[in-house]
């Protein structure tokens, strides 16, 4: 598996790597996936357990005392955990994505992929006013810088593979393979040539 990982690697020093790109590319898609699967299970699953007709947004049916203390809950259990957090771990979200790109190279780390992982799911099953689509970007992000650190790959291919984990992500999560692509291009890598486009393309269709 090592020398497998060191011929990719070196390929990708070359110009024409564009194979090597999109198999990392249906790679990135594939973990990326399985995170997101991962994370809507987590939510998911107990919701429709204990929410009414197995609807797992049907929080209306609840009592109003509990409508009420559910979300004070969560918030509290949050801050408690947030609390025990450096301030950089605390960073998630699409915001936190932007700046690692911009001041790290694409590098995120793995305190803050748990963090988001974690906070998000309290917070939806908790039935606050938060959805899937920050903590889906930032996990996918996470998940391809991962990937590509783990790989050693170069800064330029390691934003290539957050590229593609958050168009996998939002593919998965929504199954909109389209929407991914472009988010991914316009908000993430900010330009389209056909070299980033391809790996892209084949995470989000992974992803779905």
């Amino acid at each position: 598996m090592a020398s497998f990982i060191d011929k990719i690697r070196l390929s990708l020093a070359h110009g024409d790597a564009l194979p090597q790109l999109a198999f990392l590319g249906v790679i990135a898609g594939l973990i990326t996936s399985m995170t997101i699967l991962l994370f809507r299970l987590a939510i998911e699953t107990p919701l429709n357990h204990y929410l009414e007709n197995g609807d797992h947004e049907n929080f209306e049916a609840l009592a109003p005392w509990i409508r009420f203390f559910l979300p004070l809950a969560g918030a509290l259990f949050i801050a408690s955990i947030f609390a025990r957090l450096s301030v950089q771990s605390r960073m998630v979200g699409i915001a936190h994505v932007l700046e690692r790109i911009k001041h790290h190279q694409g590098h995120m780390p793995f305190t803050n992929f748990l963090a988001q992982f974690f906070a998000g799911m309290i917070c939806v099953l908790s039935g606050q006013s938060a959805g899937r689509e920050g903590p889906a970007v930032h996990l996918g992000a996470a998940t391809g810088s991962i990937m590509g650190r783990q790989f050693e790959l170069p800064s330029r291919h390691i934003q290539l593979l957050l590229a593609s984990g958050v168009a996998a992500a939002i593919s998965a999560s929504f199954n909109t393979p389209i929407a991914g692509v472009i988010f991914a291009m316009e908000v993430i890598v900010m330009g389209f040539n056909f070299v980033s486009l391809i790996p892209v393309i084949l995470a989000s269709v992974t992803g779905a």
